[in-house]
């Protein structure tokens, strides 16, 4: 026989020597007999620790791995190599084995990671993980311990699911599994663990070319937004570009920026990163709003559009700001990506145009001033004498209609118009709010009957002096009755109810009319926008009514709300607050008098595209 002794001796690697004993069926010894030097710095033990000891006191792992004991069992004289994770050696062992005969086994020892390698890797610091092929945690930073939320506990041999529950650890678990079976050496991934945002870099562990094993690498991505892009070509893009480009994780702190967002805000990159709005005196004045939209973004994982002015160098500036969510590669949010374009000028435009609005609405105007002076000359001849008096009075009457018609458009349009720019004033009086709006509703219940529709009105209240603006109620009230008749059903009904609640006063217009279709709801209220209904003329409305009224009402500090069926008919709900001002403030009753004179005209208006 040969002296093995010699060789090993000799051998480079570490090598063990073991005599192999079956015991019964399943279970046999492997007692070691030999071992050389270098074998004993490899398991970090002496030759009395290891010379007759059993192999699978040495190296436990092997012990219960039944694939690894089946082979051993079936070996025939062809080599095998196996390869486990061994814990107190904290790396994964390759074994090849050699059959010397039924009796008599050699161990070949090799380690498949570098232990420069790991060591590189615990000295710095790193957030790290081990896994075996099975996908089990075999080792981990305590770090990354703390970030799964498991500090106290052992989690070799568990998996992603024990660690983070079902839903992620799916995500997780796959991600690895999918790295693992492509056999990729490399590849990097964006993670978000306890509301942090890492770079996840995985490399695969090989054991004669078969991955057994992978070691996970996290780094923080603070200032590193060439990381998250790839670099190269889409950094310089993203560096170079005029519009603000930031990266902030869910908790509102900076992870990145571009340049020119350091640039036009005069600050040192370590001035943002790793900080929040709050504590960067540039942008302290916008924390809460910007807080409000960063929650918005992360929780409905959508992205909002919106204008904010921001003062920098103590001047002013307009920007619309993009923001939408930054999803890691397991579709969680991490974080909010955010760009800011500056337009400032392009509010400037935009006043121009609006101021432009206004100034040709007036143009309009004067003709039609001109339509109704001469409605009032050819009313006076006709006293005196027409022959075809009933044909002269009907063309006469489609004139002042129509007029009326144009009125209340250029009416809306420059009323609307100067909402938008900040011109239309709020003029709140004290007064009675139910006496002024039952005064309305009684006027216009008669206008409804002619149409075969009854107007009811109620309150819980006989009286509530508060302070409104009486013109742009009385502008709102009939807007919404004249909506409540033109899309009513014949024999319909309006309700007009008041509740005071206090704080806030209450007023409802219900009617059994055609209904608004649910998906058009959200768009009632914006400016030119109309609500088509198959049962009306598709061309009615100038879409600018119900715009103004939620303008009209907003800057009272009121809300307006809407509820619809579709061929039940509709409810608008106006909640106003309750203020009382001081005596001066009081509405003049007599001037309420010789106004409400003209309370007809208005409403003659405001109704003028309801053909009875």
């Amino acid at each position: 026989m040969v002296d093995y002794r010699e060789v090993f001796r000799k051998m480079p690697m570490p090598v063990l020597f073991v005599k192999y004993k079956l015991i019964s069926n399943e279970q046999f010894k492997m007692k070691i007999e030999f071992i050389n030097e270098e074998t004993l710095s490899f398991l970090n033990k002496t030759s009395e620790e290891l010379i007759n000891k059993e192999f699978f006191d040495i190296l436990p792992e092997f012990k219960d791995d039944k694939n690894f004991t089946y082979k051993i069992q079936n070996m025939d004289s062809d080599n095998i190599i196996y390869t486990k994770y061994v814990r107190s050696l904290n790396n994964f062992i390759k074994i090849t084995i050699q059959k010397i005969n039924d009796e008599n086994f050699i161990f070949y020892l090799e380690c498949c990671i570098e232990k420069r390698v790991l060591d590189n890797i615990k000295k710095k610091g790193n957030v790290f993980f081990v896994k075996d092929k099975d996908n089990k945690y075999m080792d981990s930073s305590y770090s990354y311990k703390e970030l799964s939320g498991n500090a106290n506990i052992d989690i070799y041999g568990l998996t992603d699911f024990d660690l983070y529950g079902a839903e992620i650890g799916s995500k997780y678990f796959e991600a690895t599994k999918e790295f693992i079976d492509s056999k990729q050496t490399y590849t990097k991934e964006n993670c978000n663990l306890n509301n942090n945002v890492y770079l996840l870099n995985k490399y695969s562990i090989l054991s004669d070319d078969e991955v057994v094993g992978v070691i996970g690498v996290l780094e923080t991505i603070e200032g590193k937004l060439e990381r998250i892009s790839d670099g190269g070509v889409i950094a310089e893009i993203l560096n170079n570009s005029s519009e603000h480009i930031v990266f902030k994780d869910v908790n509102g702190i900076y992870l990145d920026c571009n340049d020119s967002f350091l640039k036009d805000l005069n600050v040192k990159r370590e001035d943002i990163i790793g900080k929040a709005n709050c504590n960067v005196k540039a942008l302290s004045s916008i924390n809460d709003s910007s807080i409000k939209t960063d929650l918005a973004v992360i929780n409905e994982k959508k992205r909002i559009i919106y204008t904010q002015e921001i003062n920098i160098d103590e001047q002013v500036k307009e920007f619309e700001i993009i923001k939408e969510p930054f999803l890691d590669s397991y579709g969680n949010v991490a974080g909010v990506i955010a760009t800011g374009r500056d337009v400032s000028h392009r509010r400037e435009i935009e006043k121009l145009q609006q101021e432009f609005f206004a100034n040709i609405s007036h143009e309009l105007r004067t003709p039609l001033n001109l339509i109704f002076s001469s409605l009032q000359i050819i009313k006076f001849i006709k006293k005196e004498s027409c022959e075809k008096a009933r044909e002269f009075n009907k063309y006469i009457n489609i004139i002042e209609q129509n007029s009326k018609r144009l009125l209340k458009l250029v009416n809306n349009l420059i009323d609307s118009t100067k909402m938008k720019c900040g011109y239309y004033k709020y003029n709140p009086k004290n007064g009675n709010v139910v006496s002024f709006i039952e005064d309305i509703s009684m006027s216009v219940a008669e206008f409804a009957k002619q149409n075969n529709i009854d107007l009811i009105f109620d309150t819980n209240v006989e009286e509530k002096i508060m302070a409104f603006d009486f013109e742009k109620l009385e502008r709102i009230m009939l807007n919404l009755l004249s909506n409540s008749i033109k899309y009513n059903k014949a024999n319909g009904k309006i309700e007009v109810l008041l509740n005071d609640c206090g704080d806030s006063f209450n007023i409802a217009v219900r009617d059994t009319g055609i209904g608004i279709p649910s998906d058009k709801l959200e768009y009632i209220f914006e400016r030119f926008r109309q609500v088509e209904n198959r049962l009306r003329k598709s061309n009615e409305g100038s879409g600018i009514g119900l715009s103004l009224v939620k303008d009209l009402i907003e800057i009272q500090d009121g809300i307006i709300e809407v509820k619809s069926e579709l061929g039940i008919g509709s409810e608008f709900k106006i909640k106003l607050p309750v203020k009382v001002l001081s005596e001066e403030h009081d509405f003049n009753k007599e001037y309420f008098d010789n106004d409400s004179n003209d309370l007809v005209k208005r409403m003659n208006i405001e109704f003028s595209d309801i053909y009875l």
